[in-house]
């Protein structure tokens, strides 16, 4: 018996439609907690195999392992975090002389016109137009503080949000799915556990390619930043400060483009079993519509929408339900226990037997006797 979950247009699938169009209207108006929740649950999922791992090792109960993968995590960021700022603040006296000096070259090249498909561009009319456009937000700065404050300050809050969330989804996370297949009703829950166990599989797949991902773009960065750093010390790039900025966002935009146009389509396509055409359109629509985040997320909801959809249409198999199990028939007379009888011996009807006659030797033998 199949016990897939079928759509009709039943009052009750009219009701859960409703349900779900509240739900993503909620999801709308709510957007900003959602997002940080979201991220706080995606951060969660990817340490979940940590914390079962020390968890097995370390024979600690969960909210203890939780906590203690929490905690070193907090102390990693915040070490991380003085680091760069500590590096930062070191070279702020440099960074500033080298970006005076590059604004100065770029005034200078602003200076002088230049000719494009016989057209003659005066780049002082845009640079009087930036001295405008500076100089009225110098301006308004006052005014818009207020605004700048309290931009932080929401950053802020929404920071606690994902960290007090992060703690609880690390700590009671693995209850969720459970708890959401015991609300299915009891015919169904083996298709809702097929689901997430395929759902599961899929986020998985995803989180393992995305870290592949992140570490091959790291290497390509920090591999072309100091290469292109050691050659303009040694003098074999003949740039001024303003050209070495320019040449470094050139080189991050390229890897940039090569990640969105072939590296995660290619091998994110290929991981979860998406054309590469695919990947490139949600990608750049999800990136225009939805930011970062949403350009992090569409490729996995494709592939869970994908196995949902052919799940619903018999194209997984589903395992076959194993048999339930007879109930025993009472027997409807029971008869009361024999005597054991020790079975007789059959005999073999005896042959009649001639009596041979003795010979008289021994007869008269017997007779002197």
């Amino acid at each position: 018996m199949n016990n897939r979950l079928k759509f009709s247009a039943s009052p009750q699938s009219l009701w859960l439609l409703a349900g779900l169009t509240a739900f993503v209207v909620l999801v709308i108006l709510t957007g900003p907690l959602w997002r940080s929740l979201l991220v706080a649950a995606l951060i969660a999922y990817l340490f979940n195999p940590l914390i079962c791992s020390l968890q097995n090792r370390l024979r600690l109960s969960r909210p203890m392992t939780a906590s203690l993968v929490f905690l070193v995590s907090l102390l990693l960021l915040a070490g991380t975090v003085f680091g760069i700022s500590a590096l930062v603040v070191n070279q702020v006296p440099e960074w500033s002389i080298e970006l005076r000096q590059a604004w100065a070259e770029l005034l200078l090249l602003m200076e002088r016109p230049f000719t494009i498909l016989n057209f003659t561009v005066q780049p002082q009319i845009v640079l009087d137009y930036l001295e405008r456009a500076s100089s009225n937000a110098i301006s308004s700065l006052p005014e818009a503080g207020g605004g700048w404050l309290g931009g932080l300050a929401d950053n802020l809050i929404w920071s606690l949000v994902i960290l007090v969330s992060l703690y609880y989804f690390m700590r009671d996370g693995q209850k969720i799915v459970p708890g959401l297949i015991h609300l299915v009703p009891a015919d169904y829950q083996p298709t809702a556990r097929e689901l997430a166990n395929g759902l599961d599989n899929i986020w998985r797949i995803f989180l393992r390619a995305q870290l592949i991902i992140f570490l091959v773009l790291g290497v390509l960065i920090l591999a072309s930043t100091s290469l292109i750093l050691w050659l303009f010390r040694q003098g074999w790039l003949p740039l001024s400060p303003f050209g070495l900025v320019i040449l470094l966002i050139g080189v991050y935009a390229a890897i940039q483009q090569v990640d969105n146009l072939w590296l995660r389509p290619q091998y994110m396509g290929h991981a979860l079993k998406l054309h590469s055409g695919v990947v490139v359109v949600a990608l750049l629509a999800a990136l225009t519509f939805t930011g970062l985040l949403g350009a992090l997320l569409i490729v996995p909801v494709l592939a869970s929408l994908k196995f949902m959809f052919q799940y619903f249409r018999g194209e997984i198999p589903a395992p076959t339900p194993a048999a339930a199990p007879q109930p025993l028939a009472e027997p409807e007379f029971i008869a009361e226990p024999r005597p054991i009888v020790a079975a007789q011996p059959e005999l073999e009807p005896a042959a009649e037997r001639t009596e041979e006659p003795l010979n008289e030797p021994q007869t008269i033998a017997l007779q002197e006797e």
